[in-house]
């Protein structure tokens, strides 16, 4: 596990409330109803800390995947398990119609979810560190925790915010990933630590 400093942790934390604060909102007009969600915690792990959390959780998972190159690099993942995913695409797309490919609709409407989370996350580090970031084509997978977080990236850094969500009396629990390079990692708390100092 690695540490952070408690104001390191709490300036993230407090980031990442304003950024799902935002999608909150974005959330509440796609569903027409209000959305609540919150950034309970936030963990630096690795990534076989992080696959073995979230394996305990479910054994699948959909993953909406979202690469973005900046002042640091990596991919941002929102991960749900796979059944609190099925109850998350009810509520968006309610009844569907007859003959609708069911999988390719799913998809479409994670896909939904996924980018107004991923993309307010994504501006609130922005905003902190006063640097855009481009952000590739996002994609949806599904599968265990290994194949969702991918086998090749052992030895990166996983910024695991787990997100609550409270919408139509449901309580959804999420997961948005930052995976990233120690390079990468290094420079995302360079720049926690410039934020930290400005407000002094």
């Amino acid at each position: 596990m690695l540490k952070l400093s408690t104001m390191q942790t709490d300036v993230l934390c407090e980031m990442f409330n304003i950024g799902i604060g935002r999608a909150a909102a974005a959330m509440s007009e796609m569903l027409q109803d209000e959305v609540l969600l919150s950034v309970p915690e936030l963990h630096f792990v690795t990534v076989s800390e992080v696959t073995d959390h979230l394996g305990k959780k479910s054994a699948s998972m959909y993953c909406i995947r979202q690469p973005f190159s900046g002042m640091f690099s990596g991919n941002a993942l929102l991960i749900f398990p796979e059944d609190k995913s099925l109850e998350m695409v009810k509520m968006l797309i309610g009844d569907v119609p007859p003959g609708t490919e069911l999988l390719q609709v799913q998809r479409d409407a994670l896909m939904e979810v996924g980018n107004v989370v991923l993309n307010a996350c994504l501006a609130s580090l922005a905003e902190m560190t006063n640097t855009p970031f481009e952000c590739s084509m996002p994609s949806v997978d599904s599968g265990d925790t290994r194949k969702v977080l991918g086998t090749r990236v052992q030895n990166h850094v996983v910024m695991l915010i787990h997100i609550r969500f409270e919408l139509k009396n449901q309580d959804i629990e999420g997961f948005v990933v930052f995976v990233m390079n120690s390079t990468s990692y290094e420079d995302l708390l360079k720049a926690v630590d410039r934020f930290i100092a400005k407000l002094g």
